[in-house]
């Protein structure tokens, strides 16, 4: 995080605290107002460039999705696999095939990069990270897509991307997927505090954990590195969820991602769960599902986890056949949530 951004939370109230391996806004001081939308700072997340005449070419081999429809008006849902098809990141991507923008959790944009720079040597392109010159903005809830249009003069459709303010320095606006109209926007960090103190004078400021709230609820996992290199896709929904194409041909780990679909066997996969009365103390990422008690048989483990409003919102890998089992997470019962979204038996998706 840029200490002049943190330093400008901080004089709005913010308190921070460690976001699996990256700085978040953990509260703001003062009773928070009973105002919509509410306000984030996404400071966990941050920007890869990828940038040249091939820059498109060469990520199409590795992303899952299919870059031929990233545009500088359209963002992508996508993932990057290992050879042995495991997830090792999420993002979104968006740009020209000769200028890619990709944004994932702030603490994978190293790995990620050193293992696409083992690779770009052979291709006319080049790895640029924004650092901390960029940052990032939430909004979410009732009236966010009214002072986006306010901000930038028109508002994202889902997948649509916005660009306003200065042509030298850019700002960029995406919606994210889901039932309530979340939206990031992502600018220099010299702009931010206006836009920031623009966005709180009618919106309510809000921790980090409540903006993750808000994912989980909408079924989608954003990949730390707690949590990256353990899963094929499938165990996190994203073919479920547009984050894997299975026409455009060959990418990193590509054999594992076909070979599961079309078998159609996959022993466990992600659910949706909520802990009632767990207000603080989430479950670390990792932590094991078990059935019946803390001693029982363990079925899956914790992947997402945050606490909200009086009770904690999480997401697991299960095994398919204990979903709707009694679970526990330590001494906390689980209950079972619907996603938002149907989950295909994989033969269908093929």
């Amino acid at each position: 995080m840029h200490p002049d951004w943190q330093q400008f939370l901080e004089h709005q109230g913010a308190h921070f605290e460690d976001v699996d391996g990256a700085p978040g806004v953990a509260a703001f001081d003062g009773p928070a107002p009973c105002m919509q939308p509410e306000l984030a700072d996404l400071s966990p997340l941050g920007l890869l460039r990828i940038e040249g005449p091939e820059a498109g070419k060469f990520f199409q081999g590795y992303a899952t999705c299919d870059l031929r429809d990233a545009a500088p008006d359209r963002a992508l849902p996508g993932a990057l696999c290992s050879r042995e098809g495991r997830t090792i990141a999420t993002f979104r991507v968006w740009g020209a095939p000769e200028a890619l923008t990709l944004r994932l959790h702030r603490d994978l944009i190293v790995p990620v990069r050193d293992l696409l720079a083992r690779f770009i040597v052979f291709s006319k392109a080049e790895l640029i990270e924004a650092g901390d010159a960029m940052v990032g903005i939430g909004l979410v809830g009732d009236g966010a897509e009214e002072h986006i249009i306010d901000l930038c003069g028109a508002a994202p459709a889902a997948g649509e991307v916005i660009t306003a303010g200065p042509a030298d320095a850019p700002w960029t606006a995406i919606r994210n997927r889901g039932e309530r109209s979340r939206f990031e926007i992502w600018l220099p960090v010299g702009a931010a505090p206006e836009v920031w103190q623009r966005l709180a004078a009618r919106s309510r400021p809000v921790p980090w954990a409540r903006w993750a709230a808000h994912r989980i609820r909408a079924g989608y996992i954003e990949l730390s590195p707690r949590t990256a290199g353990e899963y094929v896709p499938q165990a996190l929904n994203l073919q479920a969820n547009g984050l894997i194409s299975f026409k455009k041909g060959c990418y990193l780990g590509q054999e594992v991602v076909a070979r599961t679909q079309h078998l159609g066997k996959l022993k466990k996969r992600m659910y949706r769960f909520s802990i009632a009365g767990l207000d603080h103390n989430a479950p670390a990422l990792g932590t094991p599902v078990t059935l019946g008690d803390d001693d029982g048989e363990k079925v899956g483990e914790v992947v997402a986890a945050a606490c909200d409003e009086g009770r904690c919102e999480v997401l697991a890998v299960i095994r398919n056949d204990a979903a709707e089992l009694s679970l526990v997470v330590g001494k906390h019962a689980l209950t079972l949530e619907q996603l938002p979204y149907d989950v295909p038996s994989l033969a269908m998706r093929a």
